[in-house]
């Protein structure tokens, strides 16, 4: 990540800055009615709209995963993958709004979640056959599911992380582990990107990304710890091994995650995923390191539990 600071690094702060400040009005937003029962519905619906919102980034995001597909010569059906990616994210929803938000616990309703994922794979190899015969089946079978896993099951634990604070009497209660996880990854990708800046000069994996280094690297991992420990010492959401702990653990998962859209990205000869996001390229660029990191930070969490 060496080199000179590029000149439309304040509008990238400055955008990032808008972008915070419009996200955590969302979920402000959603908490408060998490809180209110959605209007009075008589049904948990606790994370519907954080819920929604997450199915509407994985779904642009697939729109972003078949993009890059489609540069190796691959066809990904982005609805058949948009709906496969919202019955996954939006499970732990109507699982918890009817018997038991435990996927495991209970067989009949966990079968009917597989059933239907399995479901959206026939129909997307139906698709395909249709389409485009047996060429480059494998290939474009195998980017579907690794859409659905990637895409959907990093959706499905965004919206549990937002649970965690399901049972809490008030707003802030209600959002506050989503805040911390998505402020410390975020500090990672922040602490990273200067350090790297202006202190890098050991290239990590130049194979894949010449500007990522060990310094950058370092000095993302140093600024999560930082910004975790001091949001848990203010909220008292965990101890002071815990959040070193999480933060630990979330940056090194968060810039594998980095890492892996990038490797996607070198192997369709793309610099972003798209230009969705003035500045930042597409929600894949945005999201990269949120979707590596979100499984181990929501285990980590339970482990505190």
């Amino acid at each position: 990540m060496t080199g000179p600071v590029p000149a439309t690094l304040h509008k990238r702060i400055g955008f990032g800055i808008m972008l915070i400040g419009l996200f955590g009005a969302v979920l402000a937003v959603e908490g408060r009615l998490s809180l209110c029962n959605y209007f009075l519905t008589g049904r948990d619906y606790t994370a519907l709209g954080f819920a929604l919102l997450a199915g509407l980034f994985a779904v642009l995001a697939g729109w972003e995963l078949a993009r890059l597909a489609r540069n190796k010569g691959y066809v990904l059906s982005v609805p058949v993958l948009a709906v496969g990616l919202v019955i996954l994210i939006l499970h732990p929803i109507w699982a918890r709004s009817g018997r038991s938000a435990d996927l495991a616990a209970n067989a009949p309703e966990g079968l009917w979640l597989v059933f239907a994922l399995q479901c959206s794979l026939f129909l997307f190899a139906l698709l395909h056959a249709l389409r485009r015969g047996a060429s480059q089946a494998i290939g474009s079978l195998g980017v579907y599911c690794f859409g659905l896993l990637y895409l959907g099951l990093g959706g499905w634990f965004l919206v549990q992380i937002r649970l965690l604070g399901a049972l809490a009497g008030d707003t802030w209660g209600q959002i506050r582990y989503l805040i911390i996880f998505l402020i410390t990854v975020k500090s990672c990708d922040i602490g990273a990107y200067f350090t790297g800046r202006f202190f890098g000069r050991h290239l990590w994996v130049p194979s894949i990304s010449p500007k990522k280094t060990w310094e950058g690297l370092v000095g993302g991992i140093l600024l999560a710890v930082i910004t975790a420990s001091l949001f848990a010492h203010f909220s008292a959401i965990m101890n002071r091994f815990e959040a070193v702990l999480f933060g630990l653990v979330v940056a090194v998962t968060g810039q594998l995650g980095d890492l892996l859209e990038s490797m996607l990205k070198r192997d369709a000869e793309q610099k972003d995923s798209a230009r969705l996001i003035p500045e930042f390229g597409g929600v894949l660029d945005l999201l990269d390191s949120v979707l590596g990191a979100v499984p181990f930070a929501y285990l980590t969490v339970m482990l505190f539990s």
